[in-house]
């Protein structure tokens, strides 16, 4: 049942991966080949309006380039292999605050020497703020991660428009960080309502 759980995990990642892949950097790319194409029937007409779509088209380049960044880093956050834990953190503080929101991270170090439980942290957290950029409307994003000598509270909330709790499988993202939870012997908990969203992870660590 364990390698089942693991193999339904990964398949999960995989599909989270795919859509993304169709739903983002796809079209982006048509959305690109539209501003070329454009550029080309411009070309002898009218250089000037030429010139602002083949601007638009160097936008939407580097907006695919930030994308499939974006879904490497998902694979495997490489920050994590260069520089560490603390790391991936800031950057992932850092991108909630480019986007606007009122952000207060308040995390402890988690050791890296196994391999999964620190990178497992980073992705429930990871997973529960791109969920907020994704659908909330918050304001504010509170995140915390406490380690203690047996166990790893995580708690990530914030002053969105919440959503329905009790139907966690309909919502993709909270099954993946569901499964990952009880594949380390773990529990989550989500309250949700119309003043925003907290989500409750307790991970046990052994001595």
């Amino acid at each position: 049942m364990y390698n089942k759980e693991i193999l339904r995990m990964q398949e999960a990642e995989r599909k989270r991966i795919a859509e993304k892949l169709h739903d983002d950097t796809v079209q982006d790319i048509v959305c690109l080949s539209q501003k070329l194409e454009l550029a080309m029937l411009y070309m002898d007409q009218d250089l000037v309006q030429a010139k602002l779509e083949l601007a638009l088209a160097k936008k939407q380049v580097r907006l695919i380039m930030d994308g499939v960044r974006d879904t490497i880093y998902d694979l495997r956050p490489m920050i994590f292999d260069d520089i560490g834990y603390d790391a991936a953190f800031e950057r992932l503080h850092d991108k909630l605050n480019e986007e606007g929101y009122d952000v207060h991270f308040d995390v402890d170090n988690v050791s890296m020497t196994d391999g999964v439980t620190a990178l497992s942290v980073y992705r429930i957290v990871n997973e529960a703020c791109q969920n907020i950029m994704k659908h909330s409307k918050a304001k504010k994003v509170f995140v915390f991660v406490k380690h203690n000598s047996d166990k790893i509270n995580i708690s990530i909330a914030d002053d969105g428009v919440g959503f329905n709790s009790r139907i966690v499988g309909n919502h993709f993202g909270l099954s993946i960080m569901k499964e990952r939870v009880e594949l380390l012997s773990g529990e989550m908990e989500i309250i949700s309502n119309e003043r925003g969203t907290s989500i409750h992870v307790m991970i046990p660590v052994s001595i």
